[in-house]
């Protein structure tokens, strides 16, 4: 980004930070998507147009896959835990999030019990929500749960 190196043709993704940056670096924009910001959502209109091969390939995304279990590994890890090993992530994880919005960690307790309604439960808790709350949006789809859980 040093402005003699920089390239003529300008590409603008969400790479940020690296050594000798020079541009601001975005500021206190956050730097992940999905985010509750409505920073960096894709763009449908401007992406690649499918190839036809054999059918049409596309771009995959697994949140789109209704057959893709993406909470299935982790709550196979946390039945795997000891209970000492349940508390410390519970207590941990806890710790860590509590300074971050509330529909923030209603999205994160809901992911906590979509791996397992145990894991789900100890989070409610730990975080003071509401878990009949949490048991609602558990039901919603990937983009309905982004919504409900946006500012």
């Amino acid at each position: 980004m040093i402005p003699v190196n920089r390239p003529k043709c300008e590409v603008n993704d969400n790479h940020r930070d690296g050594k000798m940056r020079v541009d601001g670096n975005y500021g206190g924009t956050v730097a992940y998507t999905p985010n509750s910001e409505g920073e960096w959502a894709s763009q449908p209109g401007v992406m690649e147009p499918p190839l036809h091969t054999e059918g049409a390939m596309w771009r995959y995304d697994p949140k789109d896959d209704p057959t893709d279990d993406c909470f299935r590994a982790g709550g196979d890890l946390w039945r795997s835990m000891t209970e000492a090993e349940k508390q410390s992530v519970i207590t941990n994880t806890a710790n860590n999030i509590a300074p971050v919005t509330e529909n923030i960690k209603y999205r994160h307790a809901v992911h906590c019990w979509l791996a397992d309604r145990e894991y789900g439960e100890r989070m409610a808790k730990a975080l003071d929500l509401s878990l009949a709350r949490i048991q609602r949006l558990a039901h919603l789809d990937n983009d309905s749960l982004i919504e409900a859980t946006s500012h």
